[in-house]
């Protein structure tokens, strides 16, 4: 059994969902489960949608750019009397009868069911053509496999329910077809829609890998594998071709984006393999995740925009002690927020999270009262894993930084970006 995710920028258009196919038929001898991300930017344009719709903008001319967008991609796919449109016209007619019937409802919850539609309206697509060109296929609905707690975005799974789902029902599909379901997407104990985080899909295929003891993962990118840079900031930037759970964990926790942060632990559990493979190429090796060690590859760079400085000051000249801390640690898991960065003084605990939502918001004003709170917003960091002097010196100087940590192996850095960047590796 094998896994594999595609991601919104392989189903971006017409050709590149050929190309998906093409990809997928090299692999027709093995039994395979395949998550699909929402085509291109539709997760954007779904935000947007509900942006408006709470701000009583034109939420309707949205949804028809949304609507346009895929039936052109459907045109270059199928004939004009194809039943797919039949089955794209009443996935928007409901998202416009549900938005029509949102009032009242919490933002979150309108969010959550609003963005999922970008996922089953690219795996009906591809679901159609790769039925009539590839392979036979069985659409599923992720939602009643993966089942999470009661928060509308960054669900938590339930483990144990979603195993049990996924072990017991889908191996009797894979015996003479190719499932085809959506990544990003669960469901709650009341059936309503769940969110596992932004870029959630390499999370969900690790989620099915789980559930049916898979082989293996591939997530198919638009890259050549794991980099050590993003190459359109660090042009001489390599290829990672092996790397240990352990490595890879930490190069998404400090925010490399190439994988999903919740993607690794469960893989590392059951000792499954994850390949980073290139859609464009996919005869090439790309990188290899998994138990053995890889040894010390080369320093790999990591920015992290849209950062959020918090710096919590005791009020009564006391120390920061491990009551104080408790306070801090037990509001951020309420709130389900990780922590990027953080360091403490005897009177003050600093910490860097992401800006995502209004939680910033919400954990200034649930520990505003035991604490004096500064907090500084769209900053950068930058953190260089295995690092060297050489390494260092790619990096040009900050004018104003408000936190830089080193350790054995990792540089951390929060500043204030300046308005003009350079790329890594150009002196200042």
């Amino acid at each position: 059994m094998k896994v594999f995710k595609f991601g919104g920028a392989s189903v971006k258009d017409a050709p590149s969902v050929k190309n998906v196919a093409e990809v997928i038929r090299q692999f027709c001898n093995h039994e395979l489960v395949v998550i699909v991300s929402a085509m291109g930017k539709t997760t954007n344009a779904l935000e947007e949608l509900v942006r408006l719709h709470f701000e009583k903008g034109d939420w309707q001319t949205q949804l028809q750019a949304i609507k346009d967008f895929h039936f052109e991609i459907s045109e270059g796919l199928f004939k004009a009397e194809h039943q797919v449109f039949d089955r794209l016209e009443s996935i928007f007619e409901g998202i416009a009868e549900y938005i029509n019937g949102a009032n009242g409802k919490s933002y979150i919850e309108v969010y959550s069911e609003m963005v999922s539609q970008g996922e089953l309206l690219s795996t009906r697509i591809i679901r159609n053509y790769l039925n009539e060109n590839i392979h036979k296929t069985i659409w599923i609905d992720a939602r009643n496999y993966v089942k999470t707690d009661y928060n509308y975005i960054d669900a938590r799974v339930d483990w144990d329910m979603t195993r049990r789902n996924i072990s017991e029902k889908i191996p009797v599909f894979t015996k003479d077809a190719i499932v085809i379901t959506q990544g990003f997407i669960g469901s709650n104990g009341e059936g309503k829609t769940t969110t596992l985080g932004r870029e959630g899909s390499d999370f969900s295929a690790s989620i099915f890998a789980t559930g049916l003891n898979a082989e293996s993962v591939t997530v198919w990118k638009d890259v050549p594998g794991v980099m050590t840079a993003d190459p359109n900031k660090m042009p001489d930037a390599k290829i990672i071709p092996k790397l240990s759970y352990t490595d890879a964990s930490e190069m998404t926790y400090y925010g490399a984006s190439i994988i999903h942060p919740r993607t690794i632990k469960p893989l590392a559990q059951n000792g499954i393999k994850l390949y980073v493979r290139p859609f464009t190429s996919p005869k090439e090796l790309g990188t290899t995740i998994g138990a053995d060690a890889a040894g010390k590859h080369p320093a790999s760079f990591i920015l992290k925009t849209k950062q959020v400085f918090v710096d919590f000051k005791v009020t009564d000249f006391a120390f920061i002690d491990e009551k104080k801390l408790s306070m801090i640690f037990n509001a951020l898991d309420q709130l389900n927020i990780k922590i990027n960065l953080m360091q403490n003084s005897a009177v003050s605990f600093s910490i860097c999270i992401d800006k995502k939502f209004d939680k910033v918001e919400k954990l200034v004003a649930r520990l505003s009262d035991s604490f004096n709170i500064e907090m500084r917003d769209n900053l950068e960091m930058l953190t260089v894993k295995g690092y060297d002097q050489v390494a260092l010196d790619k990096i040009y100087t900050r004018k104003e930084v408000l936190l830089e940590q080193k350790s054995k192996d990792v540089y951390h850095l929060l500043y204030v970006p300046e308005k003009k960047h350079q790329r890594l590796g150009e002196s200042a």
